[in-house]
């Protein structure tokens, strides 16, 4: 038989063939997924006889192990397609405690072979033709039967899918407050699936720019991301129950692999999380280990209140204002009221309080909230040690606040481990290597995050950022405008941006990015700093001492991050006083300390005996213990 040729089982009014595993009924074409399709080939090929579960099973997912329930699943499908009946079945008999059987009769034939003709009989000893016919019946079916196994797996095989992006879950809640629980519950399925080393998943930050999006095709925002499947879906939250439907395509065809609604009680909404993520896993045919089986078993209960608190406090936080963090803090504090065994809200409260009092924040001096993110890491990792926020938290924490590098370094190692698609602990572990002056390493890292989440404007200001570290400008001056093209007011862009500038000595365009960012909102000690800097770089001295005296004065009534008058007083050739201001940066246990062996603004004075004071001070690592920590 020619290749080109396609097997057809036919039985009633159906039909279905071994290649395109389209079933028909007259010119309809009646929907299954890939999974039920495989199982009705299965059963049509082998009619009569009774397929044992594990057999069945093991012909359906030949390199995946499942539970009966997804056998069980794809029978219930393939009735509804049929119109069978469980009790009064016209085609899939149930055998109880066995398996199945396929009980209409089958005919095997070629698609487009043209029928044959029936002669009368002529010759007394010619076989008649319907027997003839039943034979060749027969004979296809021993050769479909032997051939099915090579044939699905050669043709059934769905696409391979080594990467996946999950699209903002819809929200059908018909309440738009119910909207940050739809994008939770979209972020708690990409984590889950992220735990998969074998798997790359989009990260949320670019996932929810999708956001109601309806103008691009699947195939485009699956280039866009470089991903293979698209996960797309709705939630809907009442009466403390939870429903999702998702939806697994292609991303190259948009055609339809996998299709499954799940129900559960709001308490068992992590549970609900894990069974979606492996059904995913199972469909794309990915090998998890055992450990990553037993991660994504792993649930606990949650009181339904705590997570809705924690799920709209990581909504605040994800926005990346100053005025969100602290948004996002309320929440998380009121999630641990409601639950204070619930691991994430300590990891979200350490978070918040951390950037807080981060450099290019500048909301809080550090030694004034990082010991409370501190505080609150280690709760979060002595609750659930495996939880990779917690750990990335914590790693935050000993590298920005306690610099503590060894420590920080073990920390982000032990997240990665826990789940390596958390492009956060991908994103941080790379300012540990710009803190021991390895910034190729860190440039490495953090486009290991920047694969994750492509579309996040922070990792893609910390590429640029480590471009800086590494002296390459202009590779630098590329990534921030290309962080622009995402989103033109991202104020850090713009700063950062012109400090590139500057190092390039393009004083003009380096003052006109810092003019930008001053309209947008973001810290205005950091572009004003900056701005002064400039201003001393280009020879306007007297410009560059005004702007540093305003700082100093503004000083003495809020937070000024006292790195950054360092930075101006270095520019400006007055060491003694650059020194002084960071001495007490030191004192500030400002985050920005860690950069000071890569960073080009200290140059002047690098081999200055105080400044290298302060390195080997640093070094040491004056850690302050509290007494949760062990």
């Amino acid at each position: 038989m020619p290749k080109s040729e396609k097997h057809l089982y036919e039985f009633g009014p159906y039909r279905i063939d071994t290649v395109e595993r389209l079933l028909q009924r007259g010119d309809e074409t009646i929907p299954l997924t890939p999974k039920a399709a495989d199982t009705l080939l299965a059963l049509v090929s082998n009619s009569g006889r009774i397929l044992e579960k594990d057999e069945l099973i093991k012909i359906v997912w030949p390199d995946t192990f499942v539970e009966e329930g997804a056998l069980a699943r794809n029978i219930s499908a393939l009735r509804k397609a049929l119109g069978d009946d469980a009790e009064s079945s016209e085609y899939v008999e149930t055998i109880p405690k066995r398996g199945y059987r396929f009980i209409a009769t089958v005919r095997a034939v070629s698609a487009g072979a043209p029928p044959e003709a029936v002669e009368p009989v002529k010759k007394r000893h010619s076989p008649s033709p319907w027997i003839v016919w039943a034979v060749a019946g027969v004979v296809l079916i021993l050769v479909a039967v032997l051939a099915y196994p090579t044939l699905s797996r050669r043709f059934n095989r769905p696409p391979s899918i080594s990467s996946l992006a999950v699209l903002p879950l819809n929200n059908m809640s018909n309440d738009p407050a119910q909207e940050y629980f739809a994008d939770g519950m979209t972020e708690e399925l990409i984590n889950s699936l992220a735990k998969i080393e074998a798997l790359r998943v989009i990260s949320r930050t670019s996932a929810m720019t999708y956001k109601g999006m309806k103008s691009k095709s699947l195939p485009q925002i699956a280039r866009e991301l470089r991903v293979d499947g698209i996960v797309e879906g709705s939630v809907q939250q009442s009466n403390n129950r939870v429903r999702i439907t998702v939806r697994l395509f292609d991303g190259k065809t948009e055609r339809q692999l996998w299709a499954q609604s799940y129900e559960r009680d709001l308490r068992d909404v992590l549970a609900l999380r894990s069974d979606v993520a492996s059904a995913i896993a199972r469909e794309i045919q990915v090998k998890l280990t055992p450990r990553e089986q037993q991660r994504l078993a792993q649930s606990r209960p949650v009181n339904p209140l705590a997570y809705l608190a924690y799920s709209y406090g990581r909504y605040c936080w994800n926005k990346r204002t100053p005025e969100d963090f602290q948004r996002g803090l309320d929440y998380f504090q009121r999630a641990i009221k409601m639950d204070s065994s619930y691991a994430p809200a300590y990891a979200g409260m350490a978070d918040a309080y951390a950037l807080l009092g981060s450099i290019g924040v500048d909301a809080y001096p550090p030694n004034e909230v990082m010991p409370k993110a501190k505080e609150a890491a280690l709760k979060a990792v002595s609750l659930d040690d495996g939880l990779a926020e917690g750990h990335t938290s914590l790693g935050y924490v000993k590298l920005s606040y306690d610099w503590d590098l060894a420590a920080a370094e073990r920390e982000f190692k032990r997240a990665i481990d826990l789940n390596p698609g958390y492009a956060t602990a991908h994103h941080w572990y790379a300012h540990y290597f710009l803190a021991t002056a390895q910034p190729d390493e860190a440039i490495a890292e953090v486009k290991r995050a920047q694969a994750l989440d492509p579309l996040s404007f922070s990792i893609n200001v910390g590429l640029g950022w480590c471009l800086y570290h590494a002296r390459r400008y202009d590779d630098a001056v590329a990534q921030y405008r290309s962080t622009l093209e995402i989103d033109p007011s991202f104020s850090l862009a713009h700063c950062t941006l012109g400090m590139a500038l500057a190092q390039k000595q393009a004083y003009d365009d380096a003052l006109m990015e810092f003019n930008k960012a001053l309209t947008l909102p973001g810290s205005r000690w950091f572009v004003q700093a900056n701005i002064a800097r400039t201003y001393a770089l280009s020879g306007k001295r007297v410009e560059a001492k005004k702007l540093v005296a305003e700082l100093e004065e503004s000083s003495q009534r809020q937070y000024v991050p006292a790195m950054y008058l360092a930075a101006i007083y270095a520019a400006l050739g007055n060491g003694e006083r650059s020194i002084r201001w960071i001495q007490r940066a030191y004192e500030e246990r400002s985050d920005y300390m860690i950069y000071l062996k890569t960073e080009p603004s200290v140059d002047a004075f690098r081999s200055d005996p105080r400044f290298q004071g302060l390195l080997k001070l640093i070094a040491e690592r004056p850690v302050r213990h509290t007494s949760t920590e062990k």
